[in-house]
């Protein structure tokens, strides 16, 4: 069975191996209706993938696209990239709100009744991806999220998921590769039970094709207060050891409204009542790291760059790459650039 050592191992040599030939910076070959929504990096095949809402693209390191699936019927967000498995997971809302009928709309498919509504984690094979316009079936495998599913529109302001990133198992020494998938979380100010952000944990040696609806091994709690959509971008950067969050800013003027926050992996979680949460019990509850702006609220910390929430990616060397909209009159693309952690207590903890 591989471990995190063996994977994280294989990200290093490959960063290292090609590292004089990774770009500073790009701009994606491509006319799209919807802006850009994650993105990851393959150092191996020396390609990007990044999401466009209802597509997924596969470009070289000059922006150039290899290889497409178009025509997805539902949000794809957020991604990462798994060496050992060549395997990009993102995130797949199927639902019925704005963004999902403007899809369906546009590419003539039944649109989504908030009954059936649904919420996965898409398993894209990026070898097999070879044409533009590739059938979705042939390159993608979907995975329920079906606590996600269960909590939409009920509980914590749950909107549906985004944010997904591969990191070690939260609070284990060593700890084997798990898939972290964030929920979205609406921003209503009337709300006191959205001021968490939510993490569902997945042993990815548990996930494959012959289980849809796989079962998650631990919903963690981390208080940032208010966001607007919850975790747009999620992100585990081995340099930091931290998982890192990006969101848009939420309204509540009680609370510092961050958007990019980051969560230590080593540490052990604390199972304790939530605020806002009272009625609901004990949960897995974790902590965010004590770097970036200080806040009059206490344990929340963290820094003002919204940048991150429509892609982000770490080389784990302390080198990152941010994919941003770059929006024309009819049509929009992305820019991809090159960043440097610096951490420290400013707006934002990079530079170029």
């Amino acid at each position: 069975m591989r471990n995190f050592l063996t994977s994280l191992f294989l990200v290093f040599f490959c960063v290292l191996a090609n590292a004089q030939e990774l770009p500073s910076g790009f701009t994606v070959d491509i006319k799209s209706r919807e802006h850009v929504q994650g993105m990851a990096v393959d150092t191996v095949a020396k390609a990007f993938y990044l999401s466009f809402t209802s597509s997924f693209v596969k470009t070289d390191y000059q922006g150039n696209v290899l290889a497409s699936v178009d025509s997805i019927n539902g949000h794809l967000g957020a991604m990462t990239f798994d060496y050992a498995t060549r395997k990009v997971f993102a995130s797949l809302e199927c639902k019925d709100d704005e963004i999902g009928r403007s899809i369906s709309q546009h590419l003539g498919a039944s649109e989504y009744t908030q009954a059936d509504s649904r919420f996965y984690v898409a398993e894209i094979d990026v070898d097999r991806l070879k044409v533009r316009n590739a059938p979705v079936d042939e390159v993608m495998h979907r995975y329920l999220i079906e606590e996600a599913c269960a909590d939409y529109k009920t509980r914590y302001g749950c909107s549906g998921i985004d944010g997904v990133t591969i990191a070690p198992q939260i609070g284990k020494k060593n700890g084997k590769p798990c898939l972290y998938v964030a929920y979205g979380i609406y921003g209503d100010i009337s709300r006191r039970d959205n001021d968490h952000q939510i993490l569902l944990e997945y042993k990815l040696s548990k996930l494959n094709t012959s289980v849809d609806v796989p079962k998650h091994s631990e919903k963690y709690f981390i208080y940032t207060g208010n966001t607007t959509w919850g975790v747009q971008n999620l992100c585990y950067d081995a340099n930091t050891e931290c998982i890192f969050m990006a969101s848009y800013a939420g309204r509540k003027p009680e609370f510092p409204n961050y958007t990019l926050f980051a969560v230590p992996v080593g540490q052990k979680p604390q199972k304790k009542v939530l605020k806002g949460l009272e009625d609901d019990g004990k949960h897995a509850s974790l902590e965010l790291l004590q770097q970036g702006l200080l806040s009059s609220v206490k344990g929340i910390r963290g820094w003002r760059y919204g940048s991150a929430c429509t892609g982000m990616c770490s080389l784990g060397d302390g080198r990152w790459y941010v994919s941003v909209p770059e929006k024309h009159k009819k049509w929009q693309t992305a820019t991809v650039e090159m960043l440097v952690w610096k951490g420290g207590s400013g707006e934002s903890p990079f530079e170029k």
